[in-house]
This record gives structure tokens, sequence and C-alpha cells, in this order.
């Protein structure tokens, strides 16, 4: 049920980001042409100020979602409701907490925009990411019970209908009135629709919600969760940061049309990102149900699986980058809108090396270890602060991303196996991890030269048809190369395994059917 459940995440869940990412293109597109670069920009910027907000969030949704994982396992059914209740209460605390503090940052707004030219109506537009900010607090606690019973797949058709709606209203507002805030409206719009029926789902999942009596959590539980909410508190000040600082130095030290210019960058990336972190994601919900049922050694084995899984995914996304990524841009966008070189290098490092963490993240957090390195994310943040900002001024731009790169390198890179391997993995090697990871960098560095050298005789490189055998030759050669060096490997054996019983089980369902 578990694999079954993971997969049916997964599956749904990349349909749902290809549809997302096509429009997604369409979307931006038609956007740079009729508002432009600084639009963009401030679009990103404000994106990120708001992200801020989830500090005052101090990691509650995590600790609640790994408590769920035990009652659900053994349909507990009163601490679920006691713990949904909880997520209720507090999260309402938080959208009045965000309004307070939003109402608070508005007078500073001006400064935080080193804009080229004139934003009309930036308080309209300020209030509404305010507002879809907050609304986005009120379903929360269906979403957990959901993920954490590994039923988001349920969601998916739901999320798609309104994505698909949505892109192609904002796409016909831009066509026809060129309006930036009728656009902002008509997604804020939809996505309250969309939140409003998909919590009606849930409810019609879990009818036992319903009820107004109240119950209490157990003392053990709220223990941990006030432990945990310390401890993530400190280390969502420092993921802040590490990851949602980029757009508001770059205003801040350059420009924020140059905002607008990283932003199409950032779009590929997250897009491709958001695809291929399903395969992990997917998964991320029945890891928390693996630690709660299963013994330290299975563990371990699934972890060496999701972790030879995150390589291969990370390490051919990362090559397709490489190589697609500028030729892609100037074929979307035309010319004028790459960055330098130097500065294209470090971002497709830095996308490397967070897909590569997603395994040690995931494991880590669902085995509930939040307070034992609670310092050091805000440490890394710090650090990435002070890097960013000074080889900022003195480099530019790419000096802003390298900050995140040595940032990671100096702290989390060795310290988040660390933790993993001494609180939980207490029999396993963390030696032998990282010369794993050290190997899974030069074989990527290996077969991303090869798959270069291949791409270089493509003579179409300017045209859509060169793009596709480029893509095609950037996914197929590395795949092939893994697949030769992985087979005969024991966690490629129970993962091909796994999926001929699903693809069997599948047939045999609609046989039936």
């Amino acid at each position: 049920m578990r694999t079954e459940r993971a997969l049916k995440n997964i599956s749904m869940n990349i349909l749902y980001q290809i549809v997302i990412v096509i429009l997604g293109f369409i979307s931006r597109k038609v956007f740079l042409d009729n508002l432009g670069t600084e639009y963009l920009g401030v679009n990103g910027l404000l994106g990120n100020v708001l992200s801020a907000m989830v500090l005052i969030e101090s990691g509650f949704g995590i600790s609640i979602v790994y408590n769920l994982y035990k009652p659900l396992a053994e349909n507990n059914k009163e601490q679920i409701i006691a713990l949904i209740q909880l997520y209720k209460k507090v999260y309402f605390i938080l959208a009045s907490i965000l309004l307070l503090i939003s109402i608070s940052l508005y007078p500073f707004l001006g400064n935080l925009i080193k804009s080229d030219g004139n934003v009309p109506y930036l308080g309209v537009v300020y209030i509404i990411f305010v507002s879809k900010s907050i609304a986005s607090y009120i379903y929360q606690n269906k979403w957990a019970l959901i993920n954490a019973d590994q039923r988001g797949y349920k969601l998916t058709k739901n999320n798609i209908i309104f994505q698909v709606v949505s892109l192609c209203g904002k796409i016909i507002i831009l066509k026809v009135t060129q309006n930036y805030i009728a656009y902002l409206l008509i997604e804020f719009i939809l996505f309250i629709m969309q939140n409003y029926i998909g919590a009606r789902i849930v409810n019609k999942l879990y009818p036992y919600l319903k009820t107004k009596e109240k119950y209490k959590i157990d003392a053990d539980v709220r223990t941990n969760i006030a432990s945990n909410v310390k401890a993530m508190f400190i280390q969502n000040i420092g993921s802040y940061a590490i990851y949602s600082t980029d757009n508001i130095l770059i205003s801040y030290l350059i420009s924020v049309s140059t905002v607008g210019l990283y932003s199409n960058y950032s779009l590929i990336t997250d897009q491709l990102n958001s695809l291929v972190s399903q395969f992990i994601s997917g998964i991320s919900n029945s890891v928390g149900n693996l630690i709660a049922t299963e013994n330290e050694e299975k563990s371990y084995f699934i972890f060496r699986i999701t972790f030879m899984i995150s390589f291969w995914i990370y390490s051919v996304s990362s090559i397709f980058l490489f190589n697609l990524l500028e030729p892609f841009i100037n074929w979307w966008l035309g010319t004028g809108y790459l960055l330098n070189k130097l500065t294209f290098w470090i971002i497709i490092i830095n996308f490397y090396m967070s897909g590569m963490r997603k395994t040690i993240t995931i494991f880590k957090d669902k085995a509930g270890l939040f307070a034992q390195d609670k310092y050091v994310a805000i440490i890394e943040g710090i650090i990435n602060l002070v890097v960013s900002i000074y080889l900022g001024k003195r480099i530019g731009l790419v000096g802003i991303f390298l900050g995140t790169s040595i940032s990671f390198l100096v702290t989390s890179f060795w310290n988040q196996p660390r933790i993993l391997f001494k609180y939980y993995f207490i029999k396993q090697s963390v030696f032998k991890y990282m010369i794993t990871y050290i190997k899974y960098i030069f074989l990527t560095i290996l077969v991303g030269m090869l798959t270069q050298y291949i791409c270089k005789f493509i003579i179409l490189k300017n045209s859509f048809l060169g793009l596709v055998v480029n893509g095609f030759i950037c996914i197929l050669i590395p795949s092939l190369i893994y697949y030769i060096l992985f087979r005969q490997s024991k966690e490629f054996q129970y993962l091909s395994e796994t999926m001929k019983v699903m693809v069997c089980r599948s047939i045999k369902n609609k046989e039936v059917i």
C-alpha cells in the first residue's frame, strides 16, 4: 500500500507539473511581451519579500505532519482530529500575525525595489500578494492531513484544472488589457476557488473531521511539537537567508530589471526541479510511514535507493540544463535575455547541489531530527548573506550566487549527513555516504563532458528541432550509461522488481474492471 500510494503520487504530480511547465512558459512569454522585465522583476521580488513571512510559521506544519504518521498508521482518529484542530487554531493566529507584519512593512516598500522605471499602483500589487499569502493559511491543515496519509494525488485533478484555467485566464488578460493588476486579480480569485473545492474533497475523504467535539493531544506529542517548533523557527530563518534573498540582493545591489532576467533562468530551473523532484517528493510521505513502521536496516536500504534515484535524476537534469538552458531562452524569448557564462555555470552547480541534498533532508525531517542542528541553518544563512553581499559588490551578479554555493559547502553539505547517521542510521557509516557523493560528482562531470561533445555535432542548434534532438541526447546518453553502471546493484534490482509488480497489479486491476 505504501509503495502503491507513493507511485500514484509521483505519476499524478508529474502530470500536474508537465501541464504547469508548458503553460508557464507560454504565460512568461506573454508577460514579457506585454509588460517587460521590470514588472517581471517586481513579481519575483515581492514573492521573495513575502516568503519571509513563513518564518512566523516556525516549522509548526512540518512538526504536525511528522506527528500525524503514527496515528494515521494506527487509525487513531482521536489523535488525528486533535492534531488537525491544533493545526487549524495555530494557523489562524499565524495568518493574523502575517497581516500585521505586512501592514508594518508597507511604508518601506519603495526602499526594497530599485526600479529602473515606474511601476504604478505598487501598493495595490503588494496588497494582492499579501492577501494570497494569508489565504494560503486557511486550508493548510487539510493539505497536511491528506499528504501525510499519502493521498495527495486525489487533489491533483482539481489542481490541474484550476492551474490551466488560471494560466489561460492570465494570458488572455495580458493580451487584451496589458494590465498587471487584472493579471494578479484573476490569479487570486481562482486560487481561492481552487483551495475551497480542494478542501471539500478532503472533507469527503475524512468526514470524521467535521466533529465539534474538542480532543486533547497526548502530552509526549505536545512536547515533541514544542521542541521541533523552536528548532524549526531557527532553521527557517537560515533557510530564508539561503534560498529567498537572491532577488532582494540583486534588486538592491544591481537592479530590478536584472531580477527579471534572472527570473527567466529560475523559472526554467524551478519548473524542471518541480517536475523531477516529484520522483523524490512522491515517496517523501512514504518515508515517514516507513520510519514509523520499519527497522533501521530497511530504512537505510530505501535511503540508498532514494539517493541513487536522486543522483540519476539531478545528474541528467543538470547535464540537460547545461546544454539547453541558454539555447532555449534564445529560442523562447529572443536575444538579449542571457546572463554571463560564469553566472550561468554557478546557477547549474547550485541546482545540482540543491537536488542532491533532498534525500538527506527528507530522511532527516521524517525521522524528526529537527533540534540536533537547529543553529547550523542560521549559520549557513548568515554566511550566505555576508559572502553574497561582499562578492556581489566586488564581482557583480555571479558573486551573489557564489554565496549560496560557499555557504552550503562549509555547513550543511557535511553536517546534515553527520546528524542523520549519528542519530538515526547509527549502525551505518557517514564516510561511505560521502565517498558515494564524491563519486557521483565525478561521474556527472565525465558523463556531462561526453554528452556535451556529442551535442556539438547537432547542426540545427537555433531551431526547435535542434533543441528537441539535443534534449533527447542529454537524457538518453547519461541514462544509458547509468543503467549500465547500476543495473547489477541491489538497489536497482529492488526498484526494478517493485516497478514490475506495480505494473502487473495495475494491468490485473484494469482486466477486472
